[in-house]
């Protein structure tokens, strides 16, 4: 008896389903992507993300104070699934953070390199940045302290 005209592409796609495979050793099912899903923010993202963080001041465990005479030259955007983009006066540029319930560190921030004007706070602002140990909110400000409880940063949110 032969086969009907249709059962010849239907038992060569068959075949080929059955043999392929992937990476690790399954078939390979209609719909299927081999990709790593995307980046997902930790829980405790969203408390910072879509917000953009004003810098008001760095109060040092010694005493000493430094802000800013513009604010809103020096600000931090948190983004979901670990990026954050950087001001720091006349410059600006991005990195990496991670945020593990209250601790959070920053990993490399590339900058530009825009000689800022006398009185920039930038040197300060990221030589700070690159020492913070947690996070807390209070507030609308996000505080962030400093390693070896060295000091905290404050910062004011500003709604997109």
């Amino acid at each position: 008896m032969p086969f009907p005209r249709n059962f010849l592409p239907a038992a060569v796609a068959f075949a080929v389903a059955a043999c392929a495979t992937t990476e690790s050793g399954g078939p390979v099912l209609p719909g299927r992507v081999d990709a790593p899903p995307p980046p997902m923010a930790a829980a405790g993202d969203a408390l910072i993300t879509n917000t953009v963080w004003t810098w008001q001041a760095t109060q040092f465990a010694d005493g000493t104070r430094i802000a800013p005479e513009a604010p809103e030259r020096y600000a931090l955007e948190f983004q979901p699934g670990g990026r954050v983009t950087v001001r720091a006066d006349c410059n600006r540029g991005s990195g990496s953070y991670l945020l593990n319930g209250s601790q959070l560190t920053f990993g490399p921030i590339a900058l530009t390199k825009m000689m800022c004007p006398p009185g920039s706070r930038d040197g300060e602002y990221l030589k700070a940045l690159a020492v913070v140990a947690t996070q807390d909110r209070s507030g609308s400000d996000l505080v962030l302290s400093l390693q070896g409880n060295a000091g905290s940063m404050r910062f004011t949110a500003t709604r997109r």
